[in-house]
């Protein structure tokens, strides 16, 4: 297995904190899954879980190496949690198509969050 891209990104906790304060559902449906949301609001720490799911899509979109274009949509890029609890990614629509192009197999992610930033890297595999 060969490293195809690799990814980090890095964010101010209180800004998801604003956009779900000044948009709730137009933000959380277009940025997050149904699965990423029904597990962050699970938590007392909603914010820190979506933070570090925002992250992740954005390390994985420089994984990737297009940025947000290409008609790549937010939810395209899905965070979900393996039995042992590791988190890796789900691709969706036109994120899965480019993978496959690229050859991409798997994703390594790792994920963290503190008081105020949350933090999130991911490595491409094929």
């Amino acid at each position: 297995m060969r490293l195809i891209g690799h990814g980090i990104d890095i964010i101010e906790i209180s800004r998801i904190a604003g956009m779900r304060a000044d948009h709730p559902d137009r933000f959380l449906e277009r940025c997050f899954s149904p699965g990423e949301r029904a597990y962050a609001e699970s938590s007392r720490r909603c914010d820190e879980h979506l933070a570090g799911r925002f992250a992740a899509k954005e390390a994985a979109m420089k994984a990737l190496g297009t940025g947000w274009r290409s008609g790549i949509a937010w939810t395209d890029i899905e965070v979900v949690l393996l039995p042992s609890g590791r988190p890796t990614l789900r691709l969706h629509g036109k994120a899965a198509d480019l993978a496959r192009e690229l050859g991409i197999t798997s994703w390594s992610v790792s994920l963290s969050h503190a008081e105020h930033y949350a933090v999130a890297s991911a490595l491409a595999m094929g």
